[in-house]
């Protein structure tokens, strides 16, 4: 039998609009409404038929905290654990795998289904690779592909699609690169650098928006601590603006994401810094102080669900243990909520989207 062409304007399913989508739902043709921006089309939980979802990097079930640093000098191989810890009730960490090699200053990021970590220091086993493991079977990471520029002490950003690894120190400099890589996992993806922040830097804090990454702080060298805020959009390949400043200039901060703000919270401006620091999405301009962590510290790492900012592990005089989080709906202190599996620092934030 000859294939059956049927005309667009010959398909009636009722008030349609463009941007509508048709699927069979097992006995007849249905319509699906078109979306709203920044939503993406996903299954039901079935897995019966089409739905639109809302993507925020903020997640909703679980974050996570990958490999680190808990070497007495800070040279070599850390740990390679993968500890889990829930966003709906305050317990401690569980380990539920491991990264393909122990590593630390690596940046994290968070697909829908997936956690990643990506790069290195120099001062520890030095590597391009992007790892990779569910967040619906956890167990051990595998390898995702490799960065375009073999860089660290960097941070991460995230979109629905792609995940992004900016700034940092690749051999002996500062770099401004941003690389993206694919979600997708079919066959390896594997990074390309794309863009560039305003100002080489290391150690600073990340935050994505729906439809931005952004870069606070940092380091360029020494005493040289940052202030800029960058933006850059997800939507095309071009490099980030200045769109304020942190109040201070700090580094070895934690980045975090509500649903409408970025957030600095920690690190090092000579001394240790234990304020908690938010900007808007909705509006560029410099950030406002909104509360304090219960002490100050560097090297700890920042995970986002849509109610709570977490911080963990991290250095003062020794590697932290703990887990602290803050409200995002009111300035207020940091509390202390549970353990990390092992005292550590500098290791890889990342939320999951389950």
């Amino acid at each position: 039998m000859a294939t059956q062409k049927i005309p667009g304007r010959a398909i009636k399913l009722g008030t349609d609009t463009a941007g509508d989508v048709m699927y069979f739902d097992g006995a007849v043709w249905q319509r699906l409404p078109i979306g709203t921006a920044g939503q993406y089309l996903t299954m039901n939980e079935a897995g019966t038929f089409p739905t639109w979802d809302q993507w925020s990097f903020p997640g909703t079930v679980k974050g996570y905290s990958a490999s680190g640093n808990n070497v007495p000098n800070g040279f070599g191989e850390g740990p390679k654990a993968i500890d889990r810890f829930s966003f709906t009730s305050d317990e401690n960490a569980t380990d539920v795998g491991d990264v393909t090699l122990g590593r630390h200053h690596q940046s994290g990021q968070s697909s829908t289904t997936d956690g990643y970590i990506s790069g290195s220091a120099a001062n520890g086993p030095v590597t391009s690779a992007i790892d990779r493991w569910s967040f619906s079977s956890e167990g051990n990471a595998v390898d995702h592909g490799d960065l375009a520029i073999q860089q660290g002490v960097g941070t991460g950003q995230s979109s629905i699609t792609h995940g992004y690894h900016s700034g940092g120190i690749s051999g002996p400099g500062y770099v401004n690169h941003i690389q993206k890589f694919a979600f997708a996992t079919s066959g390896t993806n594997n990074a390309t650098d794309v863009a560039d922040l305003t100002v080489a830097r290391s150690v600073h804090g990340g935050a994505s928006s729906s439809t931005h990454g952004y870069s606070a702080g940092g380091n360029t060298g020494g005493a040289n601590f940052r202030t800029e805020i960058d933006k850059f959009t997800f939507a095309s390949d071009t490099n980030a603006t200045d769109v304020g400043d942190i109040d201070t200039a700090t580094s070895s901060c934690a980045g975090t994401s509500s649903l409408t703000h970025g957030y600095v919270s920690g690190g090092s401006a000579g001394p240790q810094v234990d304020s908690i620091r938010k900007y808007a999405f909705a509006s560029d301009g410099n950030s406002v102080d909104g509360g304090d962590l219960s002490q100050g510290r560097h090297a700890h790492s920042g995970c986002s669900s849509e109610t709570f900012g977490y911080i963990v592990g991290g250095y003062q005089t020794d590697w932290f243990i703990h887990i602290e989080k803050y409200s995002v709906s009111a300035d207020t202190d940091s509390i202390d909520v549970g353990d990390l599996s092992l005292a550590r620092g500098y290791a890889s934030p990342v939320g999951s989207q389950v």
